[in-house]
Formats: structure tokens, sequence, C-alpha cells
């Protein structure tokens, strides 16, 4: 998860609100410098964290998610599912773990 645009995310809300740091702080049970950090993505909210700042602003936790993580496309989740429906567990397994190979390799 990229905490720094989920922090852009609620200042970028905040600000629309015209709200302080203070007054969502406050809505949302934390401190001024937590939240500060948070919009700063200096500090990791918890879920429970993301859930009352995202009350606090009227919007889902979803609105706030939207930028912070990398969503695979449907279309590429359905076409995996329709090739793996019908395979063996081992097969699966052995699916994993060369994606996985693969994956390291990129990385390196």
């Amino acid at each position: 998860m990229n905490y720094k645009k989920l922090g852009e995310r609620i200042r970028n809300e905040r600000l629309s609100l015209e709200i302080t740091q203070e007054v969502l702080a406050e809505k949302a049970g934390i401190s001024v410098s937590f939240l500060g950090q948070v919009e700063r993505g200096e500090r990791k909210p918890s879920l429970e964290t993301v859930v009352n700042i995202a009350n606090s602003l009227g919007v889902t936790v979803d609105f706030l998610l939207a930028d912070s993580y990398r969503v695979v496309p449907k279309n590429l989740l359905d076409e995996l599912t329709y090739l793996i429906r019908e395979t063996s567990e081992k097969d699966i397994k052995t699916v994993i773990e060369v994606t996985k190979t693969i994956l390291r390799g990129k990385k390196n």
C-alpha cells in the first residue's frame, strides 16, 4: 500500500471540506500530530483509524484507498480464474511457485 498517496487523499479531502487538522483529528479520535504524519505518509494508520478518518470526512474507505494500492484489472483476474478452474491443486501450486520465481527475477 502506498501510504503517501493515502495521506495525500486524506489531506486533499480535508482541504476540500475546508476543515483544519485539529477538527479532523478530534472527529477521528486521533492526535493532530499523528494526523499530520499520516497526511505526509510518515505513519501507517490502522484500519480502524482509516475507517474513523473516512467517516469523519464523510467518504468511504475505498475512496481514500483508491490511489493507494495497485488494482489488477478484473478481466485479467477472470482469465486467470478461467485457466486454473479445472486444474489440479498440485498444478496450481506449481504455477504459483513458477510465478514467484519469475517475479523474484524481475526484482533483481
